[in-house]
Order: structure tokens, then sequence, then C-alpha cells
């Protein structure tokens, strides 16, 4: 991991703390959190913030091997 200094003003210091314990993580986890799910807002203009959410989860359940593969023709 590459370390870097960044300058922030105040509230957006106060508002990553704020972040980072309603999520339970520390600091530096919920700007990297925020930075992804930002970027990817950006690259992914037609999706909502929320749904980018979900599909990070989905993909680290995925990962995890807790879901299966799902068959169609059982619909």
């Amino acid at each position: 991991m590459i370390r870097k200094t960044v300058a922030m003003d105040d509230y957006l210091i106060r508002d990553l703390d704020i972040l980072a314990k309603k999520e339970h993580r520390d600091f530096s986890g919920a700007l990297r959190y925020t930075l992804r799910i930002g970027l990817l807002a950006i690259e992914n203009p037609e999706l909502t913030v929320q749904e980018i959410k979900d599909i990070l989860e989905a993909k680290v359940d995925y990962e995890m091997g807790n879901v299966s593969t799902l068959d169609l023709n059982d619909f």
C-alpha cells in the first residue's frame, strides 16, 4: 500500500469521522471506502450510490462463497 499525504477541509474530515463510526471502520478505511464508491459512481453515472454499495456487497458475498448459482429454469 502506498502512503500519500492529502490535504482536506475540516468539514470533510468531520464527515469522514462520522461515517467511520457509523460503518465501524477506522478513518483510513472510511476514506478508502468512500473513494471507491465515488470513483465507481463517476465511471457508472447510471447507477445510484445504493446500487453500487449493493454490487460491492454482492461481490464480497460471491468471493466468500456465500452465494450459489441462480438457475433461471427454477422460475
